[in-house]
């Protein structure tokens, strides 16, 4: 299959009943510079390997919790300006099909969009669009700078030249280059919202669904940044990858002394471009209130995740008596502080000058999984397989069908809001999901 694009054929290939264009290069970049795009070579350019991920220390809490390597299959290079396409194999409508960018989460510092974990397949396949999956710099390679002639925020720019790279091509493709919704878990949700404060991203996407996003650590990182800042200044930007790895791992430790903020030290910087200062931030998300739908919730027990790798957490749950109480409480205000009511007053904050904003909670899982409607849950739901879905710790204690029933519910209701924008008012499905109408509430 050849797609024909303003910058040369792309050859994609067949994968069941999707086609498939995968690592392609929307740009490129030298180390801590400024992405530019490409012309392709060779002409076909060979769509047919994953995407190279960005350097990084592997998480083995999420390849633990999927049973599986989440990383298997790919190759790493700091040079990771890629992304991959997923479309029925079938022609498309004549007015194109809606786009759905994923932009994955992994606390800036992990994962991929290639990763098997986040494999689109089945939201292609039921619903009739086309997902793109991207890779952008992570870590001290894309989120640290502002030092030393560095930038900051090298890898939401990496974002945005992807936004641009799929505003301009994916017509090619048979989407809809007026009807792209972002959607992304965790840091891949916080950058979505920091991306609609951003320059230079106004007509670049028109939905945004923000899944399980750390929203009430965003703020009074300066201090923290700065330590970061003071330890990477001394090694030399041509360091090699090893050693700049290294030291990531070890300011990710260090940063913990700073509280649940140090629980992810590395992300977006305000008062760097693209983004504006801090203290800006809730009047500009109001001032583009109407520019975007928002599809935006949590998990209801989103840092149940975190127990099984907390010594000191498995031992509260032991105590006799009041130790599981004890532990929910926490799991309860953890979630809220730092998930459930950011979201909340970010949605509020929207509708209070015309947004449109729906908001969910999402309580899956059976009753007896201790890690029940947790963080990554979602994540599980919404691209995995049945089978997939039998193996993780998150599908523990479900059925067959129910599996198949759960995940094709969430991606029905994920694909209907990138179709439309829209979901009915208010809605539960029971042991699923729920959502409402921030704007009613």
């Amino acid at each position: 299959m050849i797609f024909q694009t303003a910058i040369g054929d792309i050859q994609g290939w067949r994968n069941g009943k999707l086609i498939r264009a995968t690592g392609i290069p929307y740009a490129k970049a030298d180390r801590y510079g400024i992405p530019e795009e490409v012309e392709l070579s060779p002409i076909p350019f060979p769509a047919v390997k994953k995407s190279p991920a960005c350097p990084q220390n592997l998480s083995q809490k999420t390849s633990t919790l999927m049973k599986r390597n989440i990383m298997e299959g790919l190759t790493f290079t700091e040079h990771c300006q890629y992304l991959s396409i997923s479309l029925p194999l079938a022609p498309p409508p004549s007015t194109g099909r809606p786009v759905m960018v994923w932009i994955h989460g992994g606390s800036y510092t992990s994962g991929a969009g290639d990763s098997p974990m986040y494999d689109p397949r089945l939201l292609v396949e039921e619903h009739d669009l086309i997902v793109v999956n991207i890779n952008y710099r992570l870590g001290i390679l894309g989120f640290l700078g502002g030092y030393g002639n560095i930038p900051a925020n090298l890898g939401l720019i990496d974002i945005i030249a992807a936004l641009k790279w799929i505003k301009k091509h994916i017509s090619s493709f048979g989407g809809d280059p007026e009807n792209i919704t972002l959607f992304g878990q965790s840091s891949g949700g916080d950058a979505i919202a920091h991306l609609m404060l951003a320059d230079d991203v106004t007509t670049l996407f028109h939905k945004v669904i923000i899944q399980s996003a750390p929203l009430g650590i965003r703020k009074d990182k300066s201090a923290m940044i700065q330590k970061m800042i003071s330890r990477a200044e001394t090694l030399p930007k041509d360091a090699d990858i090893d050693e700049l790895l290294k030291l990531q791992n070890e300011l990710v430790l260090s940063m913990k002394r700073f509280g649940l903020k140090g629980g992810m030290p590395f992300g977006v910087q305000y008062g760097h471009y693209p983004l504006p200062r801090e203290e800006d931030a809730e009047k500009i998300w109001r001032e583009r209130a109407k520019q975007w739908s928002v599809l935006i919730g949590w998990t209801e027990r989103e840092t149940s995740v975190f127990v099984p790798f907390s010594s000191k957490l498995k031992a509260v749950g032991k105590i006799p008596g009041l130790g599981k109480v004890v532990l929910e409480w926490f799991i309860r205000k953890t979630t809220d502080r730092i998930y459930r009511n950011p979201a909340k007053a970010f949605a509020q904050n929207i509708v209070t000058n015309g947004g449109s904003v729906y908001c969910y909670n999402m309580n899956w899982g059976h009753k007896n999984n201790n890690i029940r409607a947790s963080h990554i849950s979602d994540i599980a739901l919404l691209f995995g397989s049945v089978e997939l879905l039998q193996d993780s710790a998150f599908g523990r204690g479900k059925s067959i069908e129910e599996l198949k029933r759960d995940g094709e519910e969430i991606r029905k209701i994920w694909s209907r809001f990138a179709r439309t924008g829209n979901l009915e008012e208010d809605r539960i499905v029971p042991g699923i999901v729920s959502y409402y109408n921030s704007s009613n509430s």
